[in-house]
């Protein structure tokens, strides 16, 4: 308990969140672990409680009803999510998901709004974070009409891969359905995506084994993608 107190605590005064929390008591906050491709909130649900993420990276996608997503962006911590919800209207937007794992700090709705609701501080910055996402909404859609497949592969490749192992990879199976999945992320057809993913493998930029994408020379992804798009 003392542990996860000094956490809590470490990463309010890491990020400068303290200040914009400043009535907001430790004990307001749980510090939860998310697993790689767990849902944080999905979209249509209700949302409850804000998560300020911490540690790792969250993956914002809009989805349809026959289950058609649209990747929209990557965050990295320190990110906010569930603000515009908390503003606007309670039903989540869109879905987010644990694209690596995460730690968030946890805090309810009704303690902010009584607490902090009405705190300058707290008012502006939650303007900043909404107006930096809605700018950030509107390039990724600009991106997924501009921008070649091959710079999007790249781009999604290098925000998903887990540059802290030796060989980063795509964790999950890669062949079948996921392709076609991830080909909706990026806004393409599975034929296209696969065609580009037999072109990185010619190239030695990545290798497919065993289900999955391994990525060989981030380097080399980094160039194709010039700038990661997604984040």
């Amino acid at each position: 308990m003392i542990r996860t107190e000094k956490e809590i605590s470490s990463y309010l005064d890491k990020f400068g969140l303290g200040q914009i929390f400043s009535k907001l008591h430790q004990d307001d906050f749980s510090l939860v672990h998310i697993p790689k491709g767990d849902i944080l909130c999905l979209k249509g649900e209700e949302m409850k409680y804000m998560y300020l993420i911490v540690e790792g990276k969250a993956k914002i996608y809009a989805a349809t009803l026959d289950d058609k997503r649209l990747i929209l962006r990557f965050q990295k911590a320190p990110e906010i999510i569930g603000d515009i919800e908390f503003i606007e209207d309670p039903v989540v937007h869109h879905t987010v998901e644990a694209g690596t794992d995460c730690k968030a700090l946890k805090v309810s709705y009704e303690v902010i709004r009584r607490k902090v609701g009405d705190d300058p501080a707290f008012l502006a910055y939650m303007l900043r974070v909404v107006t930096r996402k809605l700018r950030g909404k509107t390039d990724a859609v600009t991106f997924n009409l501009l921008y070649p497949v091959e710079v999007r592969v790249a781009s999604y490749l290098l925000s998903i891969a887990n540059s802290h192992e030796d060989k980063p990879f795509f964790h999950d199976g890669t062949f079948g359905s996921s392709l076609s999945d991830i080909a909706d992320m990026i806004g393409t057809s599975y034929r296209h995506l696969n065609r580009v993913l037999k072109k990185l493998c010619m190239d030695g930029i990545i290798d497919r084994s065993g289900g999955k994408l391994f990525v060989k020379d981030m380097n080399a992804l980094a160039r194709i993608a010039e700038h990661n798009i997604y984040e």
